[in-house]
């Protein structure tokens, strides 16, 4: 708990790993098949525009989340989402649905086995791995925290001190204990 300091920190995090796929980058060849037969200075513009294109991109696609021990705040290129610990309505846990069957190995029943994010391979408990965490607040505002892009254990440990100090917080499932195994 001693994660939660009173001052801001700040993480910047890919929300989409591919933002910069190749199918993005065939929009360099657009301006080229546009402007084949153009003056040099078309080569300038384009490339300004395709500039301004994948900075826009990068803003969209990496957000960055700044927590304290009062707030949890979300800027995602002009927008802006910020949650209110100390007035929290709802939290709850996102889980990964991607099943595989796996016979197992010592009784030889074939049954569904969470494969994906998964520390032990041998993991035999059927409780699938949090993805994420919907915080949501009393004035309407709500987030969905990514649990592997951004630091979990730091704002992990601020969310949990709000839902510790407030009796009348709708909590989901698993919530403190994916929290606390997130933090330690």
């Amino acid at each position: 708990m001693e994660n939660c300091a009173g001052e801001m920190e700040t993480v910047k995090y890919a929300s989409n790993g591919a933002w910069w796929t190749p199918t993005l980058l065939l929009l360099l060849l657009l301006p080229k098949q546009i402007h084949t037969n153009h003056f040099w200075w078309w080569s300038l513009v384009d490339a300004g525009l395709l500039l301004l294109l994948l900075s826009i991109l990068y803003a969209f696609t990496h957000p960055i989340l700044s927590f304290s021990q009062f707030e949890i705040t979300q800027r995602r290129g002009p927008f802006r989402v910020t949650i209110d610990l100390n007035n929290l309505e709802s939290v709850r846990v996102n889980t990964t649905g991607r099943r595989t069957a796996v016979m197992d190995p010592q009784t030889g029943e074939r049954r569904s086995v969470i494969r994906f994010y998964v520390k032990y391979p041998d993991d035999w408990a059927g409780k699938p791995p949090v993805q994420s965490v919907y915080v949501r607040d009393r004035k309407g505002h709500h987030l969905d925290l990514s649990v592997q892009r951004t630091k979990v254990d730091h704002w992990g440990a601020c969310l949990l001190r709000a839902i510790r100090a407030q009796s009348e917080v709708e909590l989901g499932p698993r919530v403190v204990e994916a929290l606390e195994s997130f933090t330690r």
